[in-house]
């Protein structure tokens, strides 16, 4: 597959309203503590399974989507974490959201041969986020949420992932088998300037991600411009497996 990079806008929208507060202490690994900016203690469900150790400070500022829905648990979802001068996104559902629009918008080179597009699609046991089909084609891909950045490399992930480990052996394997596959990290910060997978944290999947990569699995990372309005893909920053 060739090269995959952004072209023109592509973004997404946050849902509104979004709300203000205070990081206080995460409970376990979905949920959060927070003080709101009128000083009531809330819980918030938190999309994101990472350990997130260097974002989840007391006293963070962060910006949550308040929800009343009648049977839910938690008061809202947090969305964004302010860290050093920036908002970055915490959201691990965001990547799909923006691979859709970037494909549905023609944002993304590299997949113009194919027209239709399904999520969650059964592959080998598992689901694999998305299956492009076009004329005699068809290529699996998968998308990842980064938002650990040090000295300007984005890493992933920040905690073992078996899931992730699996993901990238049946992609390769669908391109053994005359597929084609592509994993694409979406950085939801705009400080990253390359990405490499974080072999401290996972040795398994920094080894998996090279041997796909030399199997023909496309492996691209895009950083993104973050902010109370939007998620934006700015640009397709460069991969270093080694």
């Amino acid at each position: 597959m060739a090269e995959t990079f952004a072209r023109g806008a592509c973004g997404v929208e946050w849902p509104q309203p979004l709300a203000g507060g205070r990081f206080v202490r995460r409970p376990n690994r979905f949920a959060v503590e927070i003080e709101t900016e009128a000083g009531e203690a809330l819980t918030l469900h938190l999309p994101n399974s990472g350990r997130m150790t260097e974002l989840l400070v007391p006293g963070a500022p962060v910006l949550y989507h308040p929800s009343r829905r009648e049977g839910r648990r938690t008061a809202g979802d947090l969305l964004l974490i302010r860290h050093e001068g920036r908002w970055v996104s915490v959201d691990a559902r965001m990547p799909n959201h923006l691979f859709r629009a970037c494909f549905q918008g023609g944002a993304l080179l590299g997949f113009e041969e194919y027209t239709e597009l399904q999520a969650e699609v059964a592959l080998a046991g598992s689901r694999i986020d998305f299956l492009l089909t076009g004329p005699g084609r068809r290529c699996w891909v998968e998308t990842k949420s980064c938002n650990l950045v040090e000295e300007g490399t984005a890493l992933f992930p920040d905690a073992p992932t078996l899931r992730g480990t699996r993901h990238l052996l049946e992609l390769q394997q669908a391109v053994a088998a005359g597929d084609r596959g592509a994993v694409i990290f979406f950085i939801q910060r705009d400080d990253a300037r390359r990405f490499s997978p974080h072999r401290q944290a996972d040795p398994d999947f920094a080894d998996a991600l090279a041997a796909a990569a030399a199997a023909g699995v496309a492996v691209s990372a895009f950083r993104c411009r973050v902010d109370p309005q939007a998620i934006q893909v700015l640009d397709r920053v460069p991969v270093e497996l080694a």
